[in-house]
Protein backbone atom coordinates (compact mmCIF):
# COMPACT_ATOMS: atom_id res chain seq x y z
CA UNK A 1 0.00 0.00 0.00
CA UNK A 2 1.45 3.26 -1.34
CA UNK A 3 0.79 6.64 0.66
CA UNK A 4 1.61 8.34 -2.61
CA UNK A 5 -1.19 11.13 -4.11
CA UNK A 6 -2.59 9.82 -6.93
CA UNK A 7 -1.47 11.53 -10.41
CA UNK A 8 -3.75 14.16 -11.71
CA UNK A 9 -3.92 13.83 -15.01
CA UNK A 10 -6.00 16.68 -17.55
CA UNK A 11 -7.58 15.60 -20.12
CA UNK A 12 -8.47 17.62 -23.55
CA UNK A 13 -11.11 16.87 -26.29
CA UNK A 14 -11.37 17.79 -29.77
CA UNK A 15 -13.38 19.37 -32.67
CA UNK A 16 -17.00 18.93 -32.15
CA UNK A 17 -16.90 16.85 -29.12
CA UNK A 18 -17.52 17.55 -25.55
CA UNK A 19 -15.81 16.15 -21.94
CA UNK A 20 -18.29 13.33 -22.74
CA UNK A 21 -15.96 12.20 -25.61
CA UNK A 22 -13.86 11.52 -22.56
CA UNK A 23 -15.40 9.45 -20.67
CA UNK A 24 -14.04 5.65 -21.89
CA UNK A 25 -10.59 6.98 -21.57
CA UNK A 26 -10.93 8.64 -18.09
CA UNK A 27 -12.40 5.73 -16.65
CA UNK A 28 -9.28 3.76 -17.97
CA UNK A 29 -6.86 6.78 -16.14
CA UNK A 30 -8.85 6.38 -12.84
CA UNK A 31 -8.77 1.99 -12.81
CA UNK A 32 -4.71 2.73 -13.56
CA UNK A 33 -4.37 4.59 -10.04
CA UNK A 34 -4.58 8.33 -11.75
CA UNK A 35 -6.91 11.65 -11.25
CA UNK A 36 -8.75 12.14 -14.76
CA UNK A 37 -9.96 15.89 -14.69
CA UNK A 38 -11.94 16.50 -18.07
CA UNK A 39 -11.81 20.25 -19.67
CA UNK A 40 -14.43 21.37 -21.96
CA UNK A 41 -14.47 24.36 -24.66
CA UNK A 42 -16.31 25.84 -27.68
CA UNK A 43 -14.41 23.96 -30.80
CA UNK A 44 -15.76 27.45 -32.45
CA UNK A 45 -13.48 29.89 -30.64
CA UNK A 46 -9.83 30.06 -31.81
CA UNK A 47 -7.57 27.82 -30.38
CA UNK A 48 -5.63 30.50 -28.35
CA UNK A 49 -8.73 32.04 -26.74
CA UNK A 50 -9.61 28.34 -25.73
CA UNK A 51 -6.07 27.90 -24.58
CA UNK A 52 -6.70 30.97 -22.23
CA UNK A 53 -10.01 29.17 -20.92
CA UNK A 54 -7.94 26.10 -20.08
CA UNK A 55 -5.26 27.91 -18.62
CA UNK A 56 -7.89 29.99 -15.73
CA UNK A 57 -9.20 26.73 -15.67
CA UNK A 58 -6.08 24.93 -14.74
CA UNK A 59 -5.43 27.38 -12.17
CA UNK A 60 -8.91 26.73 -10.69
CA UNK A 61 -8.16 23.01 -10.02
CA UNK A 62 -7.71 22.01 -6.46
CA UNK A 63 -4.80 19.58 -7.56
CA UNK A 64 -2.82 21.09 -10.18
CA UNK A 65 -2.97 18.72 -13.14
CA UNK A 66 0.59 16.87 -13.15
CA UNK A 67 0.25 16.14 -16.68
CA UNK A 68 -2.33 16.65 -20.11
CA UNK A 69 -3.74 14.23 -22.56
CA UNK A 70 -5.62 15.78 -25.37
CA UNK A 71 -7.30 14.55 -28.60
CA UNK A 72 -7.33 16.01 -32.30
CA UNK A 73 -7.90 19.59 -31.41
CA UNK A 74 -6.93 19.69 -28.57
CA UNK A 75 -3.53 19.49 -28.99
CA UNK A 76 -3.55 22.33 -30.43
CA UNK A 77 -4.96 24.05 -28.23
CA UNK A 78 -2.38 22.64 -26.11
CA UNK A 79 -0.02 24.23 -28.05
CA UNK A 80 -0.72 27.38 -27.32
CA UNK A 81 -1.17 26.86 -23.92
CA UNK A 82 2.65 26.05 -23.67
CA UNK A 83 3.46 29.46 -25.82
CA UNK A 84 1.21 31.97 -24.15
CA UNK A 85 0.70 30.20 -20.43
CA UNK A 86 4.71 28.59 -20.22
CA UNK A 87 4.81 29.29 -16.32
CA UNK A 88 1.70 27.07 -15.72
CA UNK A 89 3.72 23.74 -16.73
CA UNK A 90 5.95 21.85 -14.35
CA UNK A 91 9.54 20.55 -15.67
CA UNK A 92 8.30 16.94 -15.37
CA UNK A 93 5.02 17.65 -17.21
CA UNK A 94 4.50 15.07 -19.30
CA UNK A 95 1.49 15.37 -22.36
CA UNK A 96 0.27 12.41 -24.27
CA UNK A 97 -1.49 13.54 -27.83
CA UNK A 98 -3.58 12.01 -29.74
CA UNK A 99 -4.23 12.56 -33.46
CA UNK A 100 -3.48 15.95 -32.80
CA UNK A 101 -2.53 17.38 -36.63
CA UNK A 102 0.26 20.06 -34.98
CA UNK A 103 1.34 20.93 -38.97
CA UNK A 104 -2.41 21.35 -40.18
CA UNK A 105 -5.61 19.29 -41.15
CA UNK A 106 -5.77 18.87 -44.74
CA UNK A 107 -9.17 17.84 -44.74
CA UNK A 108 -10.14 21.54 -42.58
CA UNK A 109 -8.44 23.03 -45.13
CA UNK A 110 -10.54 21.48 -48.08
CA UNK A 111 -13.62 21.92 -46.09
CA UNK A 112 -12.87 25.87 -45.53
CA UNK A 113 -12.94 26.10 -49.13
CA UNK A 114 -16.85 25.91 -48.90
CA UNK A 115 -19.11 28.29 -46.42
CA UNK A 116 -20.71 26.00 -44.49
CA UNK A 117 -17.27 24.19 -44.12
CA UNK A 118 -16.01 27.64 -42.39
CA UNK A 119 -19.31 27.70 -40.56
CA UNK A 120 -18.92 24.62 -39.16
CA UNK A 121 -14.75 24.63 -38.64
CA UNK A 122 -15.19 28.38 -37.37
CA UNK A 123 -12.43 29.99 -35.01
CA UNK A 124 -10.48 26.65 -35.31
CA UNK A 125 -8.80 27.33 -38.60
CA UNK A 126 -7.66 29.92 -37.16
CA UNK A 127 -3.63 29.54 -35.94
CA UNK A 128 -5.15 26.05 -35.59
CA UNK A 129 -6.34 23.75 -38.30
CA UNK A 130 -5.07 25.59 -41.01
CA UNK A 131 -1.12 24.97 -39.78
CA UNK A 132 0.01 27.97 -38.05
CA UNK A 133 -0.56 26.88 -34.60
CA UNK A 134 2.84 27.71 -32.51
CA UNK A 135 5.81 25.18 -32.72
CA UNK A 136 5.61 22.71 -30.42
CA UNK A 137 7.82 23.10 -27.21
CA UNK A 138 7.10 20.81 -24.25
CA UNK A 139 9.92 17.78 -25.67
CA UNK A 140 8.31 15.12 -23.13
CA UNK A 141 5.80 14.43 -25.72
CA UNK A 142 4.22 11.07 -27.19
CA UNK A 143 2.18 11.32 -29.92
CA UNK A 144 -0.29 8.46 -31.26
CA UNK A 145 -1.30 7.93 -34.43
CA UNK A 146 -3.80 6.00 -35.67
CA UNK A 147 -3.51 4.66 -38.97
CA UNK A 148 -7.30 2.60 -39.64
CA UNK A 149 -8.92 4.76 -42.35
CA UNK A 150 -12.12 4.94 -41.56
CA UNK A 151 -13.83 8.24 -40.63
CA UNK A 152 -15.65 11.42 -42.11
CA UNK A 153 -12.36 12.91 -43.82
CA UNK A 154 -12.36 10.01 -46.42
CA UNK A 155 -15.25 11.64 -47.59
CA UNK A 156 -13.25 14.95 -48.59
CA UNK A 157 -11.86 14.15 -51.99
CA UNK A 158 -7.75 14.15 -52.27
CA UNK A 159 -7.51 15.21 -48.75
CA UNK A 160 -6.14 11.96 -47.02
CA UNK A 161 -2.82 10.56 -48.64
CA UNK A 162 -0.90 7.98 -47.09
CA UNK A 163 -1.47 6.30 -43.45
CA UNK A 164 -4.36 8.30 -41.74
CA UNK A 165 -7.17 7.58 -39.11
CA UNK A 166 -10.01 8.77 -41.01
CA UNK A 167 -9.79 12.11 -40.16
CA UNK A 168 -6.29 13.07 -39.36
CA UNK A 169 -2.99 12.24 -41.95
CA UNK A 170 -0.10 10.21 -39.75
CA UNK A 171 2.16 13.07 -41.80
CA UNK A 172 0.43 15.92 -39.77
CA UNK A 173 1.07 14.56 -36.52
CA UNK A 174 4.77 14.97 -37.08
CA UNK A 175 6.55 18.25 -36.01
CA UNK A 176 9.43 18.90 -34.21
CA UNK A 177 9.89 18.60 -30.58
CA UNK A 178 7.80 15.68 -30.34
CA UNK A 179 10.14 13.20 -27.95
CA UNK A 180 8.01 9.81 -29.32
CA UNK A 181 5.54 9.15 -31.61
CA UNK A 182 3.60 6.06 -32.19
CA UNK A 183 1.06 4.42 -35.05
CA UNK A 184 -1.50 1.81 -33.80
CA UNK A 185 -4.36 0.72 -36.13
CA UNK A 186 -6.90 2.56 -34.72
CA UNK A 187 -9.34 5.42 -36.57
CA UNK A 188 -9.78 8.92 -35.05
CA UNK A 189 -12.51 8.46 -32.65
CA UNK A 190 -11.11 4.81 -31.59
CA UNK A 191 -8.07 7.03 -30.55
CA UNK A 192 -10.45 7.68 -27.45
CA UNK A 193 -11.97 4.40 -26.48
CA UNK A 194 -9.09 1.79 -27.40
CA UNK A 195 -7.43 0.16 -24.61
CA UNK A 196 -3.95 -0.43 -26.28
CA UNK A 197 -4.04 3.41 -26.90
CA UNK A 198 -4.95 3.90 -23.04
CA UNK A 199 -2.01 1.71 -22.13
CA UNK A 200 0.32 3.49 -23.94
CA UNK A 201 -0.36 6.65 -22.89
CA UNK A 202 -0.84 5.40 -18.92
CA UNK A 203 2.77 3.84 -19.35
CA UNK A 204 3.92 6.97 -21.06
CA UNK A 205 2.76 9.25 -18.22
CA UNK A 206 4.01 6.69 -15.34
CA UNK A 207 7.40 6.55 -16.14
Amino acid sequence: MTDEPRPTIALIHGLWMGPWALRPLAGRLDRAGMTPSRFGYSTRATPAASADQLAAWLKRQPATPRHLIAHSLGGIVLAHLIDRHPALLASDTRMVLLGSPLAGSEVARRLARWSLGRRLLAGSLVDGLDGKAPAWQATDTLMVAGTRPIGPGRLVPGALNGANDGTVAVAETRVPGIAAHLCLPVNHFGLLLSKTVAAAAIDFLGR
